[in-house]
């Protein structure tokens, strides 16, 4: 899953709402990482006075849904060696494959 970098490792409770997403495939990162900006951001009890006020004043700047930003989290993802399978997302360990194209 993904956390909130600021509340993730306190205790349920006292996390803010929606600090935790699971998204089901890589094409589902981008969707997962945008619902934790617009429901969770603002309300983190953990994130820095400085920092949540520079988030507002940068959120205005940002374009929604655009197709370029998808395609970079799945890149992105898939270069750290995430990969889709039918129980969820995964880290392929490249070592293995790597010997496995020889």
């Amino acid at each position: 899953g993904i956390r909130c970098r600021f509340c993730g490792h306190l205790p349920h409770k006292k996390r803010g709402g929606r600090s935790s997403t699971f998204p089901s495939s890589l094409r589902r990162i981008y969707q997962s990482i945008t619902m934790i900006i617009r429901d969770h951001f603002e309300s983190c009890p953990a994130m820095p006075s400085e920092l949540k006020t520079k988030f507002k004043e940068l959120r205005g700047n940002i374009s929604k849904g655009a197709d370029g930003s998808k395609q970079y989290w799945i890149h992105s993802a898939k270069s750290l060696g995430l990969v889709d399978t039918d129980s969820g997302i995964f880290f392929m360990d490249r070592r293995y494959f790597a010997s496995q194209r020889t």
